[in-house]
């Protein structure tokens, strides 16, 4: 449709089927209509990235400043970047823990991306792409949140390592990882191999989760408690299931690494573990349960969760944890494992 079109069929139909940088593209060389791409309609697809992105309430602009055109357009950029899959597992189900973690400003949600840190931080669309997206998505909002006082600011160290708080890590790139290794197989550029001394994640966002889970969640008054833990032997196929097996979004998230022997790729049977978070992830959900998975010496199951017992050990799991406990379940018993580990483990908390 040429420039001739009539304002409003621009503004339903034309301007919303525009990806960012051709709304620039217009406003820069089409005079007639430059006027049409404003802040309030760079501001209407923000909100509907957000809702697309089930980012609403989590990750928002300022809106109590006056909003400049060139502030919109780098935050609709940037949420028009990638698949829903990056912005889900590093936006979504990170902030959400992070916020039960008390990581998150004393604010509380949503995390606002202010116009003076991405001015600063972003100024152009390069400037973003410098690094992998989940990677890159993280950075967006890494800065405001907390560990102990420490920041989690996402910087980048000298030898193309990078740190978060006091951990130092680096990308795997595909061509470094032998031939036949699993972390190979669905290789992904925009959420990468990560290395953090011993252990190797198969994503950024696996290990953000996992360093969540075992180093950032010891803010005071959150409560985390171990409630039970079942050894299991590691030639169990139903435990190698549990392992390894592909998680639905219906049961949890897993979580992936693998500790392959101070760096070594070629280690014929490095030891794999898993996180499966249960809950904490979805709208509404104010509890962060998990099951840990380990290999290697200790081949155990144990479970986890920030919920408050509402009555004493005598009592059934169902009665003193009855959020965790359904979530817990529903997991196990897709593997066949829920008697061996909640009617046989040891209870611990």
């Amino acid at each position: 449709m040429s420039d001739s079109a009539p304002d409003e069929v621009w503004r339903r139909r034309i301007l919303p089927s525009l990806l960012v940088h051709e709304l620039v593209c217009v406003r820069a060389t089409c005079r007639a209509k430059s006027a049409l791409v404003t802040a309030g309609v760079l501001v209407e697809r923000i909100d509907a990235s957000l809702a697309r992105l089930i980012l609403t309430g989590l990750i928002d602009i300022d809106r109590t400043a006056p909003l400049s055109l060139t502030y919109v357009l780098r935050v609709a950029y940037v949420l028009e970047q990638g698949s829903s899959q990056e912005w889900r597992r590093v936006g979504v189900v990170f902030i959400r823990l992070a916020a039960i973690y008390r990581m998150t400003p004393a604010t509380g949600l949503p995390l606002v991306l202010s116009a003076q840190w991405l001015m600063a931080n972003l100024p152009n669309k390069t400037a973003f792409h410098q690094l992998p997206l989940a990677m890159a998505i993280y950075r967006l909002f890494g800065h405001m949140l907390t560990s102990q006082g420490q920041s989690l600011a996402l910087q980048q160290a000298g030898n193309g390592a990078y740190r978060i708080g006091n951990v130092s890590f680096g990308v795997v790139q595909l061509s470094d990882l032998p031939h036949g290794n699993d972390y190979a197989t669905g290789y992904q550029t925009t959420d990468p191999v990560i290395r953090q001394g011993n252990c190797l994640y198969p994503s950024s966002s696996s290990f953000l989760l996992d360093t969540l889970l075992v180093s950032w969640c010891q803010e005071e008054g959150v409560g985390e408690r171990l409630v039970l833990q079942a050894p299991i032997n590691h030639n169990d196929p139903r435990y190698r299931r549990l392992l390894t097996e592909a998680i639905t979004e219906q049961q949890g998230v897993a979580v992936d690494s693998r500790d392959d022997d101070a760096g070594n790729l070629n280690h014929a049977n490095p030891d794999d573990h898993r996180f499966v978070i249960v809950s904490g992830f979805q709208p509404n959900e104010t509890v962060a349960a998990y099951l840990q998975v380990t290999a290697g010496d200790a081949n155990d199951i144990t479970l986890w969760t920030t919920e408050r017992s509402v009555g004493d050990r005598p009592q059934s799991f169902d009665v003193r944890f009855p959020t965790s406990m359904p979530c817990w379940r529903a997991v196990l018993r897709n593997f066949s494992l829920e008697n061996d580990v909640i009617n046989r483990g040891t209870v611990v908390g």
